[in-house]
């Protein structure tokens, strides 16, 4: 009877042992599942964020903060802008125009092969008169009109304007709050070449922007002028032994840049 209760008892407790491991095997099992689900758990698209996907330049380049210099045009397009092209192709570098309508009008096949060669045409008025955009508010209709005479020609609708003369002071927020509605923004400078003072010397325009270049990212006013074409291959090698590399304005990764400060342009 004896022997009989000692086997009962072994048995008894080799169940239990068993029970023990069966169930930590299973809760081991769990585990690895729960883990394996969350590994790969997939996230439907309503559940995804709806904001705007933008592309963002790098800011760093193999380790290295990126330096970015923006060339930028204004008063186009112009008999120079064929030759500034060719400048810009040699260098295999992308800039960004401020157009006038009429002129648009005028070169249709160079703002053709503008957007072509992946330049941005941006806005610049139609009269370029400050009384007309900033006295009697014509600034937001200026810029609705060459917007569509660009798009006619080059199928581009641009959004970016560059206030004739800067945006301050004649930009004030009645006629701000007039380009936001129409959803234009506004790009100012941080380098402005004074190329128009410069007539015939293409060496005072490059040490211009050479001598005030500081910032990481640069947003350079240059016009299409004579003494600016024949300045900008020293221009380009200059910036390019300063570290900086070249883009083109992009909608989808637009920064704020005016001189008021309007983050909403």
């Amino acid at each position: 009877m004896l022997t009989a209760l000692h086997k009962h008892r072994g048995l008894f407790i080799a169940g239990c042992i068993a029970v023990f491991i069966i169930i930590l095997l299973s809760v081991k099992s769990f585990s690895t599942l729960v883990n394996a689900e969350e590994r790969y758990t997939i996230q439907l698209v309503s559940e995804q964020p709806t904001g705007d996907l933008k592309r963002i330049e790098p800011e760093k380049y193999n380790g290295k903060i990126r330096k970015i210099a923006y060339l930028t045009f204004d008063d186009g397009p112009s008999l120079y802008q064929k030759s500034i092209l060719d400048v810009l192709a040699q260098h295999d570098i992308k800039a960004t125009f401020f157009l006038v309508g009429p002129n648009v009008a005028n070169h249709k096949e160079s703002m053709k092969r503008l957007v072509k060669e992946g330049h941005y045409p941006g806005l610049h008025s139609m009269t370029h008169n400050y009384k007309r955009l900033y006295q009697e508010g014509q600034i937001a209709v200026e810029m609705k009109q060459v917007q569509a005479i660009v798009q006619e020609v080059t199928g581009v609708k641009a959004n970016l304007t560059r206030c004739p003369y800067g945006s301050m002071p004649g930009l004030t927020k009645p006629l701000r709050d007039q380009l936001v509605a129409d959803g234009f923004k506004e790009w100012d400078w941080t380098i402005d070449s004074l190329d128009w003072k410069f007539p015939g010397n293409p060496n005072a325009v490059t040490h211009a922007v050479l001598s005030k270049v500081s910032k990481n990212v640069e947003v350079i006013l240059l016009h299409e002028k004579e003494q600016s074409l024949q300045a900008l291959p020293a221009i380009i090698e200059g910036l390019q032994n300063k570290g900086y590399d070249f883009e083109v304005y992009n909608e989808n990764a637009h920064f704020s840049l005016n001189f008021w400060h309007d983050n909403r342009m």
